[in-house]
């Protein structure tokens, strides 16, 4: 069957969006320039913007997708025809947009990540209806009847009959976590998204400048607010009002709308006011959990608790991480989370600490760094501050964070392993705890540097398919639990056995 008509639509407005930046250069701003790259760029500029155009509406009329079974077959290509065939259990992650386009027409997209790698390693829905976007989400789901082959194999719209079977598929979710208006200030101030209102003053001070007075007037307007001391305190007042408002503004746009929620079989999280999103991962493919805290999340007490998958998450402009549960999540709730949507996961694992011995190894350890910036810093000098010799003053602060992040890894640092299970803290003023099963690591080696050797200990990485696979590594641990957990690590065959007949 064809994609939706409106998909023509979609992909125009995208190319007219990625094309206006060329335009205003070539027929605005540079539209008198007689410069050969200018004026032949005018016609190839031309030539190819109607060329995209063409293809877009003769690619529609051509390309084609359906499934038989349980397997899509999608048909690509006007000159080269191309036949891709994806089988519904290589689908990891299921991602669905409705952007402010979408809402216009009350449409969607939908995109099966799956774990596959190449030029097709997705599926693509760029304009769909809502209810033909469920039936295709109910229809990729393990165990699920479908409806006969035959009704879509015709190149006409999906019938009634379709559509009700896609509403009678909505399951009953449990609904984990919604964030409360004191989490999205918490949000507002741990993102520093107040902060994001820089670039948009400098972009406003950059086009009003030719309208705005002499340097030396602005001077002496500058010394007239500091001569007037209220006057002063209440513009820096406004100022981060604005700031902290606006910041508001775009946590609530991004984070506002946010659920995470599951049923037997799978994690939903949906989020977004103006453009909404929607992820689904199936339990089961999850191959690993990871919880970060930055400095400042550390402060307010949350975490951000991220889903490792072997697909590679589909983010567009800078959007926020799909396989994130939520970026502030308060620590207890990351850990409760955890316990309700995967159970499988065990967190009341204790602990082992790093010995004392690893305290030096990662002090005495080389920082290049510290060693290159040292060596640039007395080579160029700068006048820093119009302090004499600030160079290594400046050299001597960078040593003085560098130590600091060792001893906070050291004393982060945390380590188990259990009979199926792989658990770790590490990290300095950053920290990440990463978790995984046996089952999901696909290799695990340990290495020893000299240093390393000579106080009797190890660093140990594990490897988990994802794109691009996921590694891990931890630092300076006693070399005897290093090959305990080679040892442990061996025996993956027993999970690997009770998994295929568990299935």
């Amino acid at each position: 069957m064809r994609y939706h008509p409106l998909t023509m639509v979609f992909k125009i407005y995208h190319l007219v969006k990625n094309s206006l930046l060329f335009a205003l250069i070539l027929f605005v701003f540079q539209r008198n320039s007689e410069f050969w790259l200018y004026e032949y760029g005018r016609y190839a500029f031309v030539f190819m913007f109607v060329w995209r155009l063409v293809y877009i509406v003769i690619a529609w009329i051509f390309e084609r997708y359906e499934w038989e079974g349980r397997t899509f077959h999608l048909h690509k290509g006007i000159f080269v025809k191309h036949t891709s065939t994806i089988p519904f259990s290589k689908i990891q992650n299921v991602t669905r947009k409705t952007g402010i386009i979408h809402k216009i027409f009350g449409h969607t997209s939908l995109t099966f990540e799956t774990a596959m790698d190449g030029e097709d390693d997705a599926i693509h829905f760029e304009v769909l209806t809502k209810k033909h976007a469920n039936y295709l989400l109910d229809l990729v789901k393990p165990g699920e009847t479908t409806i006969p082959d035959e009704v879509h194999k015709e190149a006409k719209p999906l019938d009634e009959s379709v559509d009700e079977y896609a509403d009678k598929q909505e399951k009953d979710r449990t609904i984990h976590f919604t964030p409360m208006r004191k989490d999205l200030w918490k949000a507002s101030f741990t993102s520093l998204s107040f902060l994001a209102i820089l670039p948009f003053i400098g972009g406003a001070y950059d086009y009003f400048e030719p309208f705005l007075p002499e340097t030396d007037q602005v001077e002496g307007l500058f010394q007239r607010l500091l001569a007037n001391a209220w006057l002063f305190l209440g513009i820096i007042v406004l100022a981060v009002i604005v700031a902290v408002v606006f910041g508001m503004v775009r946590t609530f746009i991004r984070y506002g709308k946010y659920e995470i929620s599951s049923d037997a079989t799978y994690i939903y999280i949906d989020r977004g006011v103006l453009d909404e999103s929607y992820f689904s991962i199936e339990k089961r493919k999850v191959q690993g959990l990871e919880i970060n805290q930055t400095w400042i999340r550390r402060i307010f007490g949350l975490a951000e608790v991220k889903l490792i998958s072997t697909a590679n998450p589909n983010m567009e402009n800078g959007a926020v991480n799909v396989n994130s549960l939520y970026p502030f999540l308060p620590i207890e709730k990351a850990y409760q989370l955890i316990e309700d949507l995967l159970p499988v996961y065990q967190l009341d694992v204790e602990l082992a600490r790093l010995p004392r011995k690893s305290l030096w190894i990662k002090l005495l350890r080389p920082s290049w760094l510290w060693i290159l910036a040292t060596i640039g810093l007395f080579y160029f000098k700068p006048d820093f501050l119009q302090i004499d010799q600030a160079w290594w003053i400046l050299s001597l602060g960078l040593l003085c964070i560098i130590v600091l992040n060792r001893i906070l890894d050291y004393l982060h640092t945390r380590y188990a392993v259990t009979s199926d299970q792989v658990q770790w803290w590490h990290g300095g003023i950053t920290s990440r705890m990463f978790i995984t099963k046996r089952k999901n690591v696909i290799e695990m080696s340990y290495s020893q540097t000299r240093l390393q050797k000579h106080f009797q200990v190890a660093s140990v990485s594990t490897i988990n398919r994802s794109v691009p696979a996921h590694i891990e590594i931890i630092n300076d641990i006693p070399l005897t639990y290093a090959r305990v957990i080679q040892d442990w690590y061996l025996k993956r065959q027993e999970d690997i056995r009770i998994d295929k007949e568990a299935n």
